[in-house]
């Protein structure tokens, strides 16, 4: 189901990943770079990768992502790790 932007920190974070991440991590999945949103970090570590960058990926130092906009896309992020579709049902024949 989709996500509820009634908060509006999910909302920022949306944006903020559209504008800095979904170039490699195309709507949260592998690209570029590995998929997101079947990583279950917790905050603080996604925030240390995205200010100091591992691998291949680049840091985001704070005068292009603010700390509340970093707050956000990792509000984002968890929120879509967060929502993973139900199972289908399975029907009888």
């Amino acid at each position: 189901p989709p996500l509820s932007f009634s908060d509006p920190q999910l909302l920022r974070g949306q944006e903020v990943f559209y504008a800095q991440c979904h170039y490699c991590h195309p709507h949260g999945s592998a690209g570029l770079g590995p998929a997101l949103v079947n990583k279950p970090l917790p905050g603080f570590l996604i925030k240390f990768q995205v200010r100091h960058g591992l691998g291949t990926m680049p840091s985001i130092k704070a005068n292009k992502l603010s700390a509340e906009e970093l707050s956000a896309l990792v509000a984002y992020i968890k929120a879509v790790h967060a929502n993973k579709p139900a199972p289908e049902r399975v029907t009888p024949r």
